[in-house]
């Protein structure tokens, strides 16, 4: 991906030696440029620049390390280094022997350039890894073999909301502002997950829960040894975690609308042929229930108020029938599932209870007042299926909607007002 070219200033050096360098074979992907610089010169900055000195009278090293700054090289080729201050000898990076320099000029100078090499190709990989995690959306971090974080990414930045210089070198408890006391009192796991990926010793996905910045969020966590280049020792770990929260909200979501009605918000016709069908082995009870004269009420007042009596009979049928498996079958048919067989006295009792608590509830304006609510119950026997069960309470429904006035009829008897 990259290409180098390499400025090599020389001072005080032999011509026969240059030369040698300059006929080396530069590695791949780099360029050989070499200057001659006098004492008066400003030499360019950067990691690019090598300084090779045989001579550093009259230079000033401080300067002149100034100048390349703290990437660039600066080599000496001294057998002795006795007339240098101490303090300047700290500027250089290699001292190379002069005696036999021209023997040793070509080893020296492909040691350089492999050198070079590999600090090109550490910033490339270093590179590489900080444009890859910090583009991700997910959390990323490296911990060592005690919990501190050596190292994050934005995107971890953003959760804590905290600089990378505030989290680096910090544990868990500090990061996400939990007191230790606070955290082995509540649910969260991270720490103890960490323990897990170490006697692992491989990649465990974990599901989490951190308060972050945002609130309260749910992770989908990706933990992973790292292990030391000889000895196979577990020396840290890495973490990558997904921030699922929205799509668990989303699934909820979803979840909740493929199974409730979207104006009463009790359960649909489907969701709700599906709880007939997964107990249809026992004998349940099953309610029906439709509102009185609703079709002509909608025309003279108009579907929003139409829309309210709706979700008022939907809210009553939730605080009289505590199952939450009341459901709205279409318009205004009602129905509601019982999981035990009720006897008729107990399903009718409870049928007339919530028929009462709803016309107190509309006698309170005067326009829904007279509007009554007529029932059909039907003991489901095991076997029965679904449809069958909608049936016979349709029929039962049809006969108390012949007595009329919030009447209540089983579909195996006749009707009572």
């Amino acid at each position: 991906m990259y290409h180098v070219q390499l400025h090599f200033w020389v001072r005080g050096i032999d011509e026969k030696i240059v030369r040698i360098w300059q006929e080396a074979e530069p590695l791949e992907r780099f360029t050989h440029l070499f200057h001659n610089f006098s004492r008066s010169m400003r030499l360019p900055n950067g990691r690019n620049q090598i300084v090779l000195l045989g001579d550093v009278a009259t230079l000033q090293i401080p300067m002149l390390r100034q100048d390349i700054g703290t990437k660039g090289k600066l080599i000496l080729c001294a057998d002795s280094v006795q007339d240098l201050p101490g303090e300047e000898l700290a500027y250089f990076d290699a001292i190379w022997p002069r005696a036999h320099l021209e023997e040793t000029a070509a080893f020296h100078f492909h040691r350089l350039q492999q050198l070079l090499k590999e600090e090109k190709d550490a910033w490339l990989t270093q590179t590489y890894l900080e444009q890859t995690i910090n583009t991700l959306p997910d959390m990323v971090w490296y911990k060592d073999i005690k919990g501190l974080h050596l190292h994050v990414n934005d995107a971890f930045c953003t959760a804590v909301n905290k600089r990378k210089s505030d989290v680096e070198g910090k544990d868990h408890y500090y990061i996400w502002g939990i007191p230790r006391e606070v955290y082995e009192s509540s649910d969260y796991v991270c720490v103890e997950t960490e323990e897990d990926v170490l006697k692992a010793r491989k990649t465990c996905l974990y599901d989490e829960e951190v308060m972050s910045a945002q609130g309260l969020r749910k992770l989908k966590t990706y933990k992973t040894p790292i292990f030391d280049e000889d000895s196979q020792d577990i020396i840290g770990t890495v973490g990558i975690a997904r921030d699922i929260t929205r799509e668990k909200e989303y699934r909820s979501t979803i979840q909740r609308l493929t199974r409730e009605d979207q104006l009463t918000s009790l359960l649909n016709r489907e969701y709700f042929y599906d709880i007939l069908k997964k107990n249809n082995s026992q004998a349940y009870t099953l309610l029906s229930f439709d509102i009185e004269g609703f079709h002509g009420f909608n025309e003279r007042y108009g579907h929003p108020l139409g829309d309210a009596v709706l979700q008022i009979v939907a809210e009553e049928l939730r605080s009289a029938f505590t199952t939450n498996h009341a459901a709205r079958l279409g318009g205004d048919e009602f129905a509601v599932f019982l999981p035990d067989d009720l006897s008729d006295e107990t399903a009718e009792a409870s049928v007339k209870a919530f028929q009462e608590l709803l016309s107190f509830m509309l006698s309170m304006d005067d326009r829904m007042k007279h509007l009554r609510v007529n029932a059909g119950i039907v003991h489901a026997l095991p076997g029965m299926t679904p449809e069958q069960a909608i049936h016979d309470g349709g029929m039962a429904l049809d006969r108390a909607k012949k007595v009329g006035g919030g009447a209540c009829c089983f579909s195996r008897e006749t009707a009572t007002a």
